[in-house]
């Protein structure tokens, strides 16, 4: 990319502009290339720790209300008395699915799919800061 600038100085005759005006611009497209990257990366740190920490703090609201729900009690169901939930199968797996606590799993399962994504544009921004972005 510097060397179309450079080539278009040289093309510029009836300008004749100075080396020391080359290099000034020069410097100034890498500096603002630099303060590009260090912003998305402070950006992608960001928001990285944010989700950080809105998973830990659904962890501890979410998380008991998941350990402490029915499903838990029911699903035992299934290491305890394996023949009587082989017969009434339908009615076990009805319900299973009622006392699944489903907000409470969404709850923590949002934070941490946005911990993914944040995670992900880190390492490319990291992997990636030598180009121009």
């Amino acid at each position: 990319m510097s060397q179309d600038f450079y080539n278009i100085f040289k093309s510029t005759i009836e300008i004749n502009p100075s080396e020391k005006l080359a290099g000034r611009i020069f410097a100034q497209i890498e500096a603002e290339k630099d303060r590009i990257i260090r912003r998305r990366l402070m950006i992608s740190r960001l928001s990285l720790g944010v989700s950080v920490a809105v998973f830990l703090v659904s962890i501890f609201s979410f998380g008991s209300t998941i350990l402490q729900s029915e499903f838990w009690s029911i699903m035992s169901l299934v290491f305890s008395d394996l023949v009587v939930v082989g017969q009434n199968w339908h009615d076990f797996t009805y319900s299973l699915l009622e006392t699944f606590p489903t907000m409470s799993v969404v709850a923590i399962l949002a934070p941490v799919m946005t911990l993914m994504f944040s995670f992900s544009a880190y390492l490319e921004i990291n992997s990636n800061k030598h180009k121009y972005i």
